[in-house]
């Protein structure tokens, strides 16, 4: 089947899983959640299989880790195991956007928008730092690596990247999107379409920054 094909399946199960959240049906989602990072692995390995560099490893272990992650939030009492994965996860990102070389020159469009994240990643911990309790120290280290895998995205590609690159740039501002909306869930307060807004914005980064990422691969051939 071709790597189009499976998107569209990929697409179709993250519409079936954000019904069930917003027809309440959680027992349902123990299907349609882990089935996501599923379709996306199948939708990555038709896009990379072929190609040589062995940087591709990167983001078919960042899905992998994304599984883990989302089958481990769906126990409460896993919470801890699923950030975890999360967080490596990201750090496979971070990898594949160290690794990819030449980078461009930085302008100040890319320095302000590193800037803007800093800031934002303070205003964030400013918040959740008081609500945290025990989990303090993991949401600040959380906090950090999806703020430095935005960065080391931009640092990567740049904004005068071609639309793979831009690609993968949205999808790591959409992933710091979808973390920000769990955190404040969790720690904070939640508001109504939460969970809405999470596994969208969660759904649209992955794919995102997959795309994104094994086309710039594709288009070094």
């Amino acid at each position: 089947m071709k790597p189009a094909y499976w998107i569209a399946v990929y697409f179709l199960a993250l519409l079936a899983d954000i019904g069930m959240i917003l027809f309440d049906v959680p027992q349902a989602r123990f299907v349609t959640k882990p089935l996501l990072m599923i379709l996306l692995g199948v939708y990555s390995w038709a896009l990379a299989a072929k190609l040589q560099y062995s940087s591709r490893n990167f983001i078919f272990a960042a899905v992998i880790f994304s599984w883990s992650g989302d089958v481990f939030l769906l126990f409460p009492q896993f919470f801890l195991p699923g950030l975890v994965s999360f967080l490596i996860a990201h750090l496979m990102y971070i990898g594949f956007f160290l690794w990819m070389k030449p980078r461009p020159r930085i302008g100040i469009v890319e320095k302000m928008a590193m800037a803007v994240a800093l800031g934002y990643a303070a205003v964030v911990l400013s918040l959740l730092y008081p609500k945290a309790g025990e989990m303090r120290i993991p949401v600040i280290a959380y906090t950090a690596v999806i703020t430095s895998m935005f960065i080391l995205s931009v640092r990567a590609f740049g904004f005068g990247a071609p639309w793979y690159g831009m690609r993968a740039i949205l999808g790591a501002f959409f992933f710091v999107v979808s973390d920000t909306v769990l955190a404040f869930q969790l720690f904070y307060a939640d508001f109504a379409y939460s969970g809405i807004v999470v596994m969208t914005t969660y759904g649209v980064a992955q794919w995102l920054l997959v795309s994104g990422s094994l086309y710039y691969l594709r288009n070094r051939i």
